[in-house]
Order: structure tokens, then C-alpha cells, then sequence
């Protein structure tokens, strides 16, 4: 895509790039960031997005996911490549960087959230083996080349430690000898020159033998090496250098070691600035709680609500179309900032949306591919060049004109300024009409009268303006398509007190049809201003009275799930009362046959009495356990998947089995699958959303959209473990209600008072499942990683 540095910073794109830098960590990464230019491909763009896309759910499911601890080693390499050796820190830079890449990749091969592109620039990255274990086993945390780096070196090492401690123990004797006590500055063995020394009074050396090594200050004491250890000494000189020698082969050795891989070693490095770059991407887009916009292979442009990502405070949304309805837009009014804005934000947004950025604006935002973008907006003054403003305008309009394509986005603001007005009009009119015959998309800004009429006689043209607050005279910054600005000059001139027979006549150097012009567009002003405050409110009002009417259908429902409830718990206290009555009876009757098990008649009379009771209890049974035909479900009725309720478990379920021949149907309610009697359901009643409803409904599904970018970690540094618990409990109830499985606390590492606290709170909560200290990646002994039941 062509975008000059001179439209770069026109639009501000360069600082989004600067920001965008700060987030890599990575050096090369920041490279990446600066030099990013917009794609002139269709398909570049998606993949640039869909990057973005990935990074973003990899942030949300682990917030902590990074490339920290990969160093910038291309100096190292390269100075491996001359022949160089590296020194004991620059191969933990190394070694460093391999463990990343290694974390970095498996994190995202066996990771659960679907990220292909990412996954495509780590899968081929070939991580050399053996270099990381050899430089860890070789290497210590402190930067020194440990003692099991080689036989040799452990070998010499020890033989240093037993000359040091034999000259520590000759030395320790000459200064615990009381003869030695008034030669002797202090009884302190110290080192001058790597050599092992005394302090020994000026005025005594010639009775202490030995060599010097160094006076004091003052020259009151020679540091002396006593003739008794000078042997050793040496001695131990001699396997010093030994020693140094062998950590020098040993150091040379993990160099070349690293000069063979050194090619794999920088494309892992450069894949890793690559997976950094996205990351900050996605930092970046939610920085500026931004979206991917809808790529369309057409060159259109459509922002709903968008917002200048650089400025702060109180923004006003922006909503503007290009190349749907229409394919120019001619923006009038006065100078008041509002227009400038306009054009800055919508020529950064579509070069960020081109970047694969994602953009501060709704979900249904639309962005094409433009191949070009220009831009002449501000001062284009130059002392140096001896240009006025209308020329140094003219210069880039000139080129915009020379280039300019179908394909093209053009900003142009105060087009034609500078100039006579009745000419810098006409000539304004000329290059927008150019312009716009070749195709290109645009939107000038102008405070030309005479553009209004061209733009409502011109086909695929559109007027528009700033909406202006004549009580508080400054803009509302709310664009207006399809109503032309009025100048507002002697409404403001007025307000700002100049004299009223100054007004009048002003007024009378205006023509009839340009005052009539004006009021009409004062008028449409108006009109469209009450239009969109009653929109506004109907819109309001809709959803209250959408909202209200949900919440009397969960309330009714609430109700009759209530009252189903209550009839099925009072069937099963009538049930188990007949049940008790039965038991009852069955025992008197077996009294009865015990007392009169002798006469037969009497017996056959009890026996009348026992079935009598029988279907008594059976009838009374019936009525008051089973539904009432008008309740009862006709098996013909059911569906595989309906929703049903189970009056007697109070739960809904979804039919996975049509009746048996028991009468009985297998329904699944949440985890648990059950056989459930046709007398124990009923059907529930399938409504379809009505059109009041559909607004409510979008709306909770927003709602739910919220829910679901709910930060997976928690910060609880700072606190006491009470406080940190309180809200630690209340983060997990919200964690589970959205569907979280995993959430990360981070604690800190500090005393480890903090860490033990949160686990101990862990431990006993009924949310939690398990939890582990982070890993290298996701912060270690400052995070516990917690898994949700």
C-alpha cells in the first residue's frame, strides 16, 4: 500500500506506532512495530486481523502469556559467526531466549484456543537440541561457569581449595603466635595482589620475613607475604591459571556450540519477535477497547461510533459511511475543529484496520482495502520553500490528483482555501469533481457556500456538518450526514457583542436566496436534531418497557414453576399417606386372621374386607398421585430434544428417548440422564422472541458478550490476606458464573505471606478444583493458578 511518512504523520499513524512499540519487549519486535506499513491485499489484511484476533484470546484464557525471558542476542550472534566467545552471561542470553521459544511454542501447539497463524510461525521454528541443557549444566543462575563443567575444572578447582586452606591455616598460626603479637598491625589475613598477606608494622620489617606486596596510606603498614606460604603461594598461582585456562576451553566450546546452530538459533529468535509483535497488538487493541471491523472486498468505508484512539477524556463518536450510498462526502461549516477530527479519525482507523490493528469502534463497523491513501490537512506553509498556504496545498493536491485511483481514499481539509473565495470555490469544486469521476473515495472539508449546491446536484455526493451548540458557541463534534453547514457568523459576531446597526447591515450585503438558503438549513438542523432526541427516546423507552415485560414473564414463570412445585410435593405427602393407610390396614388384617384363623365364614368376610380396602386405597391412590386428564402428557406430543419439566425433581430437561413400553421417557437434565413417567411431566411451552423481545434479548446477548472478557487474573498485591480473601472469594463467583475454568492470582512474591494466605483460602473453597504455583511464563512464585469446578 502507498502511504507516505508525510501523510503518516498527517494522521497521527505514526504515534499509534510508537504505542504500539512500547508493548513489544523484544527489540526486533519493536522494529517490526515501526516499520509496519498498511496491506494493499485483501488477504493480508485478514491475516493480519485474524493475528490480532488470536493474540486476543490467548490474553483472555492466560493474561500472563508473553515472550519474557527471550533476550536480544542478534549482536551475540553475529559476534559468533566472526570466531568470537561469548562470556557466561551473553550464553544465559542464549539459553534464555531456547527456554522461551521452548514455553512459547508448547503453550501454543497444546493449547485449547485456536489460533493457527500463531501456531503456523512456531511450528516451524526447529529448536537446536542440547544447547539449552548444555549451557544450564555448564553455566550457573549467577553468570559463572560451574564446577562439573568439565573433570578437569572440578579437579582443579578442588586442588585451589586445598591450597587456599593450607595457606589459611599457616597464615592463621603466624598471627595467633604471641611472638608475632607487637609486629603484627592487626591479626587479620587478607590478599594484595591475589597474593595471601599480613599487616605487619612499619618499624618491624626487618624482623618479619617475607616479601611486600603493599604499604598503606600512610605508610605506618606492609602488607607482607610471610617466606612460610610464599611456595604455596606460587603454587597456587600456577593452578589458578590452570583453572582460568580451562574456563576460557570451556566457554570457547558453548560458543562454537552455538556458531554451528546459530541459523536455527536466529530464526527462533525472529519468530519469537514475530509472536511478540501480534501480542502487543492484541495489548494494544485492548488498551483501546477495540474490535476487528468487517473486511469487505469493496472499497467502502463504515464506522459506527468510532473513536480517535489518541484522544482522552469525554469523546464523541463519530458514524460516517464512504462507497455504499454515496462516494464523496463534503463536510461545510465554520472552523471549528470538528471537520479536522473527522478526517483524522477516519483516515487512521481505515490505515490501522489495513495494519491488521483493531479499531475503537462498534462490531459493525465495515473497512475495505484501499491501495491509496492521501491526505492534505493543516498548514502546508512553508518559509523556506517561499509557498503560501494556497500553494503549498496546491502542491499536494496536485500530486493526489496526478495518482490518485478508484481505488484511493482521499481527506481533504479546507479544499480551495486560501485563495479568492469565488475562485478557491470553483477550483474546489473542479478537483472534487476530478476526483470523484475517477472513482476515488472522499471526504473534503470546506466552508464554501457553493459546494453545498454541488454536492446536492452532483449524483453519489453527499452534504454534511458539524453539528454547532449556538448557546455555548462551540461544536458538539457530532457529524450530520446529509445536512450542509451554515456559517453561524453574525449569530456568533452578535453573541460576542458586536453592535446590532453593524449586524443589519451586514445582513443587507446578503441576497434574499442566500438568507432563505440558510434558514432552510437552520431549519433542517432543527428538524433533524428533534428527530434523533425523539429516536433516542423512543429507543429508551422501548427497552424499559422490553426489559420490564422479560421480567414479568420470569416472574409469572418463576410462579407457575412454584406452584407445579407445591402440587407435586403435596401428591407425594398424599401418596405416602395412603401408602402409610395401606400398611395400616394389611397389619389389622393380619390381627384379624390370627384372631379367627378357625372360622372359615369369618375368614372369607375378612377377606371381603381386606379387597374392599384394597381398591379403596388403589382409587384413592389414583386421584391423588396421578395428573388430572386434562394434565396428563399424550405420547404422540413428544419430540427427541424438547423441553420438558419434571414436576416432581422441579428441573426442565430435553427428551432423548420416546416412551417405552412402561410409559416412562429418558430425559437428560444438565450432567445427569434419568427415566422419568409420562405422569410425571409436562410440556414446555416454545415461545418465539416477538418483536418487542428481540432488542432484549441482542441486548443480554451483550450482556453475555461482556461476561465472557472477564479478566482471567486478579491482582491482590498490596493487601492483607483478609482483604485478599474477600475479594478473591467475590472474583471467584463471578469466574464461575461466566463459564471460567481457569483464572490466575497473582500474589507477588515478596515474604510469601501473601501466597500462603491466598492458598490456605484456596484450599477450603467449594469453586475450586486445584492449584498450582505458576510455571516459567505465567509469573512463578508471584501467581497461583487456580482450576475451577
Amino acid at each position: 500500500m502507498v502511504i507516505e511518512e508525510r501523510v503518516i504523520r498527517k494522521l497521527d499513524f505514526d504515534k499509534i506506532l510508537e504505542g504500539l512499540a512500547q508493548l513489544c519487549l523484544l527489540p526486533r519486535a519493536q522494529e517490526l512495530a515501526k516499520d509496519m506499513k498498511p496491506f494493499a491485499h485483501l488477504d493480508l489484511v485478514r491475516e493480519a486481523l485474524e493475528e490480532t484476533g488470536e493474540a486476543k484470546s490467548i490474553l483472555r484464557v492466560n493474561p500472563l502469556f508473553s515472550v519474557r525471558g527471550a533476550k536480544e542476542i542478534r549482536p551475540l550472534l553475529e559476534r559468533c559467526l566472526r570466531g568470537g566467545t561469548l562470556t557466561p552471561d551473553e550464553l544465559l542470553q542464549i539459553r534464555d531466549t531456547l527456554k522461551a521459544a521452548r514455553y512459547v511454542k508448547q503453550s501454543l501447539l497444546e493449547g485449547k484456543v485456536e489460533t493457527p497463524h500463531l501456531k503456523g510461525i512456531m511450528e516451524s521454528v526447529l529448536l537446536p537440541k542440547g544447547i539449552e541443557e548444555e549451557i544450564s549444566r555448564c553455566i550457573t543462575e549467577d553468570g559463572q561457569v560451574a564446577d562439573q563443567a568439565s573433570p578437569l575444572l572440578t579437579e582443579l578447582r578442588r586442588g585451589i581449595g586445598r591450597l587456599q586452606s593450607r595457606i589459611r591455616e599457616t597464615l592463621e598460626g603466624i598471627i595467633r603466635n604471641p611472638s608475632y603479637q607487637k609486629i603484627l598491625q592487626d591479626p587479620i589475613i587478607t590478599q594484595r595482589s591475589e597474593r595471601y598477606v599480613v599487616p605487619v608494622k612499619q618499624e618491624y620489617r626487618q624482623a618479619f620475613q617475607g616479601i611486600v606486596h603493599d604499604q598503606s596510606a600512610s605508610g605506618a603498614t606492609l602488607f607482607i607475604e610471610p617466606m612460610t606460604v610464599v611456595n604455596l603461594g606460587n603454587e597456587l598461582r600456577e593452578v589458578i591459571l590452570k583453572e582460568q585456562r580451562e574456563v576460557q576451553r570451556i566457554l570457547l566450546l558453548l560458543s562454537a556450540r552455538v556458531e554451528g546452530e546459530v541459523e536455527a538459533i536466529a530464526e527462533t529468535h525472529e519468530a519469537l519477535a514475530r509472536v511478540d509483535f501480534i501480542l502487543a497488538k492484541a495489548h494494544l487493541s485492548e488498551g483501546m477497547n477495540a474490535g476487528a471491523p468487517i473486511l469487505t472486498d469493496k472499497q467502502e468505508i463504515s464506522l459506527v461510533q468510532a473513536r480517535h484512539p489518541l484522544l482522552t477524556g469525554k469523546v464523541v463518536p463519530l458514524t460516517i459511511e464512504l462507497g455504499t450510498r454515496f462516494d464523496t462526502v463534503v463536510v461545510t461549516g465554520p472552523n471549528t475543529g470538528g471537520k479536522t477530527v473527522a478526517l483524522k479519525t477516519l483516515g487512521l482507523l481505515a490505515a490501522m484496520a489495513q495494519c491488521g490493528l483493531h479499531i475503537p469502534a462498534e462490531s459493525d463497523s465495515r473497512v475495505g482495502v484501499f491501495t491509496q491513501i492521501f491526505a492534505d490537512i493543516g498548514d502546508e506553509q512553508s518559509v523556506e520553500q517561499s509557498l503560501s498556504t494556497f500553494s503549498g496545498h496546491m502542491r499536494n493536491i496536485v500530486e493526489i490528483v496526478e495518482k490518485a485511483d478508484e481505488r484511493s481514499l482521499i481527506l481533504l481539509d479546507e479544499v480551495g482555501a486560501g485563495t479568492d473565495p469565488t475562485e478557491g470555490s470553483a477550483l474546489a469544486m473542479a478537483i472534487i469533481a476530478q476526483l470523484h469521476e475517477r472513482g476515488s473515495r472522499i471526504v473534503a472539508t470546506t466552508h464554501y457556500g457553493a459546494l453545498k449546491n454541488f454536492a446536492y446536484n452532483t449524483p453519489r455526493v453527499e452534504n454534511a456538518s458539524v453539528e454547532f451548540d449556538s448557546e455555548t458557541l462551540r461544536p458538539t463534534y457530532r457529524l450530520l450526514i446529509g445536512i450542509p453547514g451554515k456559517s453561524n457568523a453574525f449569530y456568533i459576531a452578535g453573541r460576542l457583542g458586536l453592535p446590532e446597526e453593524v449586524l443589519v447591515r451586514a445582513r443587507t450585503y446578503v441576497t434574499e436566496r442566500e438568507m432563505q438558503v440558510a434558514d432552510l438549513i437552520e431549519n433542517l438542523e432543527d428538524t433533524q436534531r428533534e428527530i434523533d432526541f425523539e429516536k433516542r427516546r423512543a429507543r429508551e423507552e422501548r427497552q424499559i418497557i422490553e426489559i420490564e415485560s422479560l421480567g414479568l414473564k420470569e416472574k409469572s414463570q418463576k410462579l407457575e414453576d412454584e406452584y407445579q412445585g407445591l402440587m407435586a410435593k403435596a401428591k407425594d405427602q398424599a401418596t405416602e399417606i395412603v401408602r402409610e393407610a395401606r400398611r395400616e390396614a394389611e397389619r389389622l388384617i393380619d390381627e384379624l386372621k390370627l384372631a379367627l384363623k378357625e372360622d372359615r365364614k369369618d375368614q372369607q368376610a375378612v377377606d371381603r374386607a381386606r379387597q374392599g380396602i384394597r381398591k379403596l386405597s388403589s382409587r384413592v391412590g389414583t386421584s391423588d398421585s396421578q395428573p388430572r386428564a386434562s394434565e396428563g402428557v399424550n405420547p404422540e406430543d413428544l419430540k427427541l430434544g424438547q423441553m420438558v419439566y419434571m414436576t416432581k425433581l422441579r428441573q426442565k430437561g430435553q427428551v432423548l428417548k420416546l416412551p417405552n413400553s412402561s410409559g416412562e421417557i429418558l430425559v437428560q437434565a444438565g450432567v445427569i440422564k434419568l427415566n422419568v413417567p409420562l405422569s410425571e411431566i409436562r410440556l414446555e411451552k416454545e415461545e418465539k422472541p416477538t418483536r418487542s423481545t428481540r432488542s432484549v434479548i441482542s441486548q443480554r446477548k451483550g450482556d453475555m458478550k461482556k461476561a465472557e472478557t472477564l479478566r482471567t487474573e486478579i491482582d491482590l498485591r498490596g493487601m492483607m490476606v483478609e482483604e485478599a480473601s474477600f475479594e478473591l472469594d467475590k472474583y471467584l463467583d463471578d469466574a464461575v458464573l461466566t463459564g471460567v475454568g481457569q483464572v490466575y492470582v497473582i500474589h507477588g512474591k515478596g515474604t510469601g505471606a501473601l501466597r500462603n494466605g491466598i492458598q490456605e483460602f484456596l484450599r477450603g473453597h467449594h469453586h475450586v478444583k486445584s492449584f498450582r504455583i505458576g510455571q516459567h511464563g505465567e509469573g512463578d512464585l508471584g501467581v497461583t493458578v487456580v482450576e475451577l469446578r
